[in-house]
């Protein structure tokens, strides 16, 4: 058994001796003290002490802790921390009992998956507050960035949660993930109404929520407050069992210090003849007063089902075959509290406490572990839930199973392959093994190369070498079969030289030759083209002198589409349009851009339309038809946000920061891109680095030179990971941007000539132009010295007449009214929903409607964005 220090100062001197053994049990996921013992029977104790019974008692009424815990509903997050067994969840439960309104309840278990496992219960109860809001939420998926957040926060903030709605968190310290945290911290600063959190745990160590707490949008509980007093381990001793005598009263206070879960494993000893200090570890008590007291069915049935930590009685029956399961369940539950039953999810937990008790003893023999796991797998594959189900059988050592089910072209799909201990099985599996299941050994491959995964057993090029040997050198094999698996190998190999188009392209026609026309089982047409990047070239543009070689190359139309079951559709004319933008052939741009984006939305490839539309839109800006530009970004951004789709909404979002920096709106840029709030585990779906090629040109735009002079090497390491041609250029004007500025001129122009010269090969223009405002004077600089310069001749001519367009498009005015000014004053102040109302002597109601329009007139999503571009627009000077 292993134990974890509290490290707090413990009152009792006795309580000393066991301060250094709490820490090892869970806490139970759902306790509720009133399904304490129903014993029937009188159990004749030690004879010193008369008679005791364990008695049937409701749970104890804790008006003083009540009180504590109202203040739930004056917050938009309270943190309750105390360690396992101080009855954190008891109370909440109770309290919770007399409010009106029944609060949404999640509780965290050690199996990981924690975000997830929260975004599926909670996108479900929203779906009972609001059906749409909550289908919305989980059709987008849990916020693992900041774009997919606000877009989240605005679909909360628009829901109207009934009052006093409380989210409890139990168990949260078993959460452990860091995105769920800043999601949960996150959402106090929106004050969204009539929402308000409780989190209880037993570690806050990796909360931060001194921000929060500093203005008053967190209250801390203590375990001071929750614990049990003298006063009420008394009044319950007495209310659980008859005859307790003063002298053990005292000292089951002293032992115990307000740890509830010990006062009541003392008790059960105490009925049964065991003295109060015969044995001060709660280990031995579980042992002595609970599990010794049932026969030995009891006792094997108890410890099989703790493998799981819930399930019905019909899973209980199934994994133990044990006819008997549902009979056995009823009466644990009737017979303690450590069993417990939820009449709304008909299922059966055990308290943690028992639960480790219980698998600390688990010493089953490998055929019944087996048994057990392989059923528990089978119970999840029966209701299709495959990656519970791999993980089940993954424990059990079904490893060929697990290939067997996931080999099958029906079953594969990404998330399926990130089952518990996934990597570790493919890594320990012997080759020959792995090679007769090729399909979900590649998709192991393809999936870890798009994470970016490192293999230290043998890299994914010596794998696929490997696989393909095998499959080449095979004899007795069917030709079809031998082409499918080589030409899947083939395909997944593209992945490992990633934007080195040329030699992942040369091997296009022989996938063709191999599939024999037909679609891959790996790459499907659902599978994202363009990676969240809204420019289809910038991805795959990585030398100098090569852009347009390259788009030639994508421009022919045999090649991945064909076997990819049309995914990238319409990429052939794309390259063409975005080619001829770039380099200032604007006649071309609209005839490629239309039929890129016909052809994409003929095979729903939103990220290859989504692309065309934005090349579309940069024309009609160079062309002066800028509100005709902004039009059409707005019939993609609400086309895009009917799909709720979360790399979709990142991707326009990108070219709304793009955009709107190019004409010299900053403050009309999503926050995320303006403050660089990004998410570096999403490289992949915020566009390869293209979130920083905005991010960039959004801190240009609002003239933060300082700023982006520092940001610049920032840059150059993300573009250099996929060697970004285009942002490695657009970083070069960045730079010269901020050198001109801070140093003058000449030092910026000597910079910007390098860019030029770099640019020249491949006779760039648009990154110039769309950088006008910031550069013209150092192109007038480097023409004065160069005048025969013709490449630089037409660019500064570009930027002249780009710089004119924009500069002659008024600049959108939000016309807040006074009270939504003041409102927004002090919403920055950090006063909430109701102390805005109390403020101002107006309703919450009231309040709301101002903040709802704010947000419509800033076009932002939450309270932080309206205040973020409140500030720079220069509506809160003094805030």
């Amino acid at each position: 058994m292993y134990f974890k220090k509290l490290g707090d100062c413990l009152v009792s001197p006795v309580w000393g001796i066991f301060k250094d053994l709490i820490g090892s049990w869970h806490m139970m996921e759902q306790m509720r003290f009133s399904c304490y013992n129903k014993i029937e029977k009188k159990i004749t104790a030690n004879a010193s002490r008369g008679k005791h019974i364990l008695r049937n008692a409701k749970i104890l009424r804790r008006n003083r802790v009540y009180d504590v815990l109202s203040a739930v509903y004056n917050y938009p997050l309270t943190i309750l921390e105390a360690p396992m067994g101080y009855g954190k969840t008891t109370a909440a439960r109770s309290f919770f009992e007399t409010r009106p309104v029944k609060p949404v309840w999640v509780t965290f278990g050690y199996s990981g998956g924690a975000a997830a496992a929260f975004w599926d219960t909670f996108t479900c109860v929203i779906g009972e507050i609001d059906h749409k809001a909550g289908a919305a939420l989980h059709s987008l998926g849990f916020p693992a960035d900041i774009p997919q957040t606000e877009k989240t926060l605005s679909i909360l903030n628009n829901i109207a949660f009934p009052r006093e709605t409380a989210l409890v968190l139990d168990d949260y310290q078993f959460a452990c993930s860091p995105q769920l945290t800043a999601f949960l911290l996150r959402l106090p600063q929106e004050d969204i109404a009539n929402l308000h959190i409780l989190l209880m745990t037993r570690d806050t160590t990796d909360i931060d929520f001194v921000e929060l707490f500093s203005k008053g949008l967190c209250h801390i509980v203590s375990r001071q407050e929750v614990k049990f007093t003298d006063a009420e381990v008394s009044e319950y001793c007495r209310m659980m069992a008859g005859g307790v005598s003063e002298e053990d009263l005292r000292r089951i206070c002293e032992y115990t210090d307000g740890w509830i879960s010990f006062v009541y494993m003392i008790l059960m000893g105490l009925v049964q003849g065991i003295p109060v200090g015969m044995t001060t570890i709660m280990e031995d008590l579980i042992e002595t007063a609970l599990f010794k007291r049932y026969d030995r069915q009891v006792q094997e049935f108890l410890l099989m089902v703790s493998i799981m930590n819930q399930f019905t009685a019909r899973q209980a029956e199934f994994v133990t075959q044990d006819r008997d399961a549902g009979t056995l369940l009823k009466k644990l539950n009737r017979e303690n509290a450590f069993v417990y039953y939820d009449e709304k999810s008909k299922m059966y937990s055990i308290h943690n406490i028992l639960l480790d008790f219980l698998r600390v003893r688990q010493n089953f023999s490998a055929e019944t572990a087996q048994g057990l796991y392989v059923r528990l797998g089978d119970w999840h594959l029966a209701r299709q839930e495959f990656q519970t189900a791999y993980g089940y059988w993954n424990r059990a050592g079904q490893a060929e199973r697990i290939l067997s089910h996931l080999n099958d072209p029906q079953n594969i799909r990404n998330e399926l392959i990130t089952f518990d201990g996934a990597d570790a099985m493919f890594d320990s599996l012997p080759r020959e093994t792995l090679f007769r299941y090729p399909f979900a050994y590649l998709l192991h491959i393809f999936y870890s190369l798009l994470q970016g995964k490192k293999n230290t057993v043998l890299d994914w090029t010596q794998r696929l070498d490997e696989l393909e040997r095998y499959y080449v050198q095979s004899e007795n094999m069917e030709d079809d079969y031998r082409n499918r698996v080589l030409g899947e190998t083939l395909i997944v190999r593209k992945f490992t030289l990633f934007n080195h188009l040329a030699t992942i392209r040369a091997s296009n026609q022989q996938i063709v030759r191999y599939l024999k026309g037909q679609n891959s089982y790996i790459t499907l047409r659902r599978n994202e083209f363009t990676f969240g990047s809204p420019h289809y070239l910038y991805i795959y543009f990585r030398d100098a002198g090569s852009l347009r070689e390259l788009s030639e190359m994508l421009s022919q139309t045999v090649g991945y589409a064909e076997f990819a079951d049309g995914c990238g559709t319409g990429c052939d004319s794309l390259a063409l349009a975005e080619y001829a933008l770039e380099t200032g052939n604007f006649a071309d741009v609209e005839r490629h851009s239309i039929q890129a984006a016909v052809k994409a939305d003929a095979m729903s490839q939103t990220c290859v339309s989504i692309c065309a539309k934005f090349c579309l839109i940069r024309l009609r800006i160079v062309q002066g038809r800028v509100s005709e530009a902004l039009d059409l970004l707005a019939q993609l951004q609400c086309d895009v946000s009917k799909m709720n789709k979360s790399i979709y909404n990142t991707t326009v979002d990108l070219c709304k920061g793009y955009v709107f920096a190019s004409i010299g709106y900053p403050e009309q840029i999503p926050s995320w891109l303006l403050t660089g709030d990004m998410t570096a585990s999403d490289l992949f779906y915020q566009g390869i680095a293209f979130n920083y090629l905005v991010y960039g040109k959004a801190v240009m735009a609002s003239k933060k030179y300082i700023e982006l002079e520092a940001l610049t090497a920032e840059f150059e390491k993300n573009f250099s990971l996929y060697s970004n041609q285009l942002g490695f250029i657009h970083n070069g004007i960045f730079m010269a941007a901020a050198k001109c500025k801070l140093y003058g001129v000449a030092v910026g122009s000597a910079v910007l000539a390098a860019v030029l010269n770099e640019a020249r090969a491949d006779r760039l223009v648009m990154p110039f132009v769309e950088s006008a405002p910031h550069i013209l004077e150092m192109l007038q600089w480097i023409n004065q010295k160069d005048p025969g310069n013709a490449y630089v001749g037409s660019i500064l001519s570009l930027c002249r007449k780009y710089a004119g367009l924009i500069g002659s498009v008024a600049h959108p005015s939000a016309s807040l009214s006074p009270r939504e000014t003041e409102l927004l004053a002090l919403m920055a102040e950090g006063l909430n929903r109701r102390q805005i109302a109390e403020h101002l002597c107006i309703t919450e109601e009231t309040a709301k409607s101002h903040m709802k329009n704010i947000y419509q007139k800033l076009e932002v999503n939450s309270k932080v964005a309206a205040i973020q571009i409140a500030r720079n627009r220069g509506y809160l000077a003094n805030c």
